[in-house]
């Protein structure tokens, strides 16, 4: 590895209902570059805060193992920081690459504030200041419970109207306190109909 280490950063927001599998994705995610049986020679990924790194490989093992799904996070906002460290390559591979490490910052955005109003003044403050930090993410995802599209078969569209609706009344509640006066920034959410 170079001497001085060349870093990337990456964060990724995750979004979704209560329930969609935000925990259990990034379980998975973690668990299985860690269980042995993801071996390759590139890179490492690496947990940075180990009680987390623990956490989310005993979810993941607990889902491997037993079909049991993580405990929900309710009103908890959690960020995942991990590394991807790039193994030793051959002298001039290693000099040619574009970085050495890769920083992910995995924000997990809890459901529940989609669903429910804050409780106080300090919550609706602390919402406001988690969503800022995600809308400066590089990658968002919104997860669509598997388990509610088949509760609902036969009407997947109109589940999805109303997942999309919440999302997008949550994003319309958010955007005044969201845009300081003179912020050209803009939230743009998508009629959905």
């Amino acid at each position: 590895m170079a001497k001085h280490p060349r870093i990337r950063q990456q964060n990724i927001a995750v979004f979704g209902e209560s329930g969609s599998g935000k925990t259990v994705l990034v379980s998975s995610f973690y668990g299985r570059t860690q269980d042995g049986s993801h071996e390759n020679d590139l890179w490492d990924l690496v947990a940075d805060k180990g009680g987390q790194g623990n956490r989310l490989y005993q979810y993941y093992l607990g889902m491997r193992d037993s079909a049991k799904t993580p405990m929900t996070n309710r009103f908890l906002n959690t960020t995942y920081d991990f590394s991807v460290k790039l193994k030793a390559g051959e002298g001039d591979e290693e000099k040619s690459r574009p970085f050495d490490e890769l920083r992910l910052a995995w924000h997990d955005y809890p459901g529940e504030w989609f669903q429910d109003d804050p409780s106080s003044e300090e919550e609706n403050l602390h919402r406001i200041d988690t969503f800022r930090t995600l809308l400066s993410s590089d990658v968002a995802l919104l997860l669509v419970d598997g388990q509610k599209l088949l509760d609902h078969r036969g009407e997947e569209e109109r589940y999805l109207k109303s997942l999309f609706h919440n999302f997008r009344q949550a994003l319309v509640r958010l955007k005044g306190p969201l845009l300081s006066p003179g912020d050209s920034r803009t939230v743009r959410t998508a009629a959905v109909g």
